[in-house]
């Protein structure tokens, strides 16, 4: 079961960290295996301000299948570093988690989905890093819009089709907050675990998304 790190240099601002970076992939990669069997995966880190988020250090992760993380870094970032030693490991164990749960038939594309593959991967990150604390993306809202917003969404959530850069980039803030999707995800699966601490995000990976309901 192949895992590949790929480092693309091209931007120089990125080869300073170029040991760190294997070193740290190569750690959460070996921690992830004794929780989850990873197939073959590429992982990807490229020099993509854009794709990160500037309030964790400019580190952001983008998992589009089963065998592929994209993470972006921005090396310019002023707490770049902080954030290599702090959150890169809890980023790749919530992309890891991803990989694993695309391997699972998903009937349609419904904003419940998105939520639950969300919430999910933040609370198995927290399990591999033993974080008590959620990411800033997971805990966005007001406990007030937390009602309002989950409210709406469970309006729309079985949809075949939703808005994903609405519900979780704030392309419309006034309409919905940026980070939104994240935090009810976190929010439905973290009631569920809480409800049953027997289990965890490891163990519910390939469940069906109906069951955090």
């Amino acid at each position: 079961m192949s895992i590949d790190f790929h480092i693309l240099t091209a931007s120089k601002d990125l080869q300073p960290y170029e040991s760190e970076l294997r070193s740290t992939a190569q750690s959460t990669t070996d921690i992830v295996k004794k929780l989850l069997p990873i197939k073959e995966v590429d992982i990807v880190f490229y020099d993509n301000p854009r794709g990160t988020i500037d309030e964790i250090g400019g580190i952001g992760g983008f998992t589009p299948n089963a065998n592929q993380i994209f993470i972006s870094l921005n090396p310019r970032h002023v707490n770049f570093k902080k954030a290599l030693e702090e959150e890169l490991l809890f980023i790749l164990s919530h992309e890891f988690h991803h990989t694993i749960r695309w391997q699972k038939s998903v009937e349609g594309d419904t904003l419940l989905e998105a939520l639950v593959f969300e919430g999910l991967a933040d609370r198995f990150a927290m399990e591999v890093v033993g974080r008590t604390k959620p990411s800033p993306y997971s805990c966005a809202l007001t406990p007030e819009q937390k009602k309002i917003f989950m409210k709406k969404a469970v309006q729309e959530w079985n949809k075949p089709t939703y808005d994903n850069n609405l519900w979780f980039f704030g392309s419309k803030p006034v309409e919905i907050p940026r980070w939104t999707g994240y935090t009810l995800g976190y929010d439905l699966v973290d009631k569920y675990l809480k409800k049953h601490p027997e289990t965890s995000a490891s163990k519910l990976v390939s469940v069906d998304a109906s069951l955090f309901v």
